[in-house]
């Protein structure tokens, strides 16, 4: 792997239920993007050296349902993977029909 990106293959690893706005194998902010029902965004990104990932409903980027962090790419594939489980678990739940924010940011970090 070049230091500066992931293989050329990474993102064909993992599947995507939601609509694929971007994904990228460069290192930088924006990597991936996906699209699901219930107004949910799944987010991916390289800042400052660590990967983040976050789950957004309704573009409120100010309180996220999830927040996850890494270091490592092998990580990051990890994450990447419970990220998608929680989407696909808030899709199930449908619990964000109501307005404004009633949970708390649940937050996942790898060293």
């Amino acid at each position: 792997m070049n230091y500066n990106n992931l293989s050329e293959d990474f993102w064909e690893k993992f599947s995507f239920s939601g609509n694929i706005i971007y994904k990228e194998t460069w290192l930088d902010e924006d990597m991936l993007m996906v699209e699901y029902p219930e107004k949910l965004t799944l987010d991916a990104g390289f800042y400052n050296g660590t990967f983040i990932i976050y789950i957004i409903w309704d573009n409120n980027w100010q309180s996220p349902v999830a927040q996850y962090t890494c270091k490592t790419v092998e990580n990051f594939e990890k994450l990447i993977c419970l990220a998608i489980e929680q989407v696909e678990k808030e899709i199930k739940l449908k619990r964000f029909s109501y307005y404004g924010k009633l949970w708390e940011t649940i937050r996942i970090k790898y060293d």
